[in-house]
């Protein structure tokens, strides 16, 4: 582990039980991604789930969200509607296999995805504000269909520092 990167040292309790990781797919940070998730003691505890993007194609469909894609065709956007329903079967079976108690959303800087599917003039009003606002929407979907998860959302810079963005306690079971 690279000791002068940077990690979230409050503002979430960590984990004592399973946890489902919701990363992208950017090979850049994958090293990094796993460090962090050592550092916060998950070793052989995690499910670790990719999607390009990471919580950016859950929200698709999202009518909060939907007006700030690009302008896909027809057949594209059925193609891209399975996104949700994969996250949302791979959520399920962690649940049912490995009884997860936490999620974890790691979004990233510089995410090709995030240039592919969202226009140029919503992504200028600032990249991890962008990432922000679609793991809190997809933080929103989770909890909505499962309370007592605890959802936790994070950035990591191209250096493999991370950010705790924010946390959401589900409630007790």
């Amino acid at each position: 582990m690279c000791s002068n990167l940077s990690y979230p040292k409050d503002g979430y309790d960590v984990p004592q039980g399973n946890v489902l990781v919701l990363s992208c797919i950017d090979l850049r940070l994958t090293d990094n991604l796993q460090e962090f998730l050592n550092y916060d003691n998950l070793t052989n505890r995690y499910d670790l789930f990719a999607l390009a993007g990471a919580a950016l194609m859950t929200q698709r469909e999202n009518p909060k969200l939907q007006g700030h894609f690009v302008t896909v065709s027809e057949e594209e956007k059925k193609k891209l509607h399975v996104w949700k329903d994969i996250w949302d079967m791979h959520l399920n079976i962690s649940l049912d296999l490995h009884h997860i108690e936490d999620v974890y959303i790691v979004e990233h800087e510089n995410c090709g995805a995030y240039k592919a599917y969202l226009t140029e003039a919503y992504l200028k009003k600032g990249e991890e504000k962008r990432h922000d606002e679609f793991a809190a929407a997809l933080t929103t979907s989770i909890l909505a269909t499962h309370p007592y998860l605890n959802v936790h959302t994070f950035y990591i810079d191209l250096r493999g520092n991370i950010k705790l963005l924010r946390t959401k306690k589900g409630i007790k079971k």
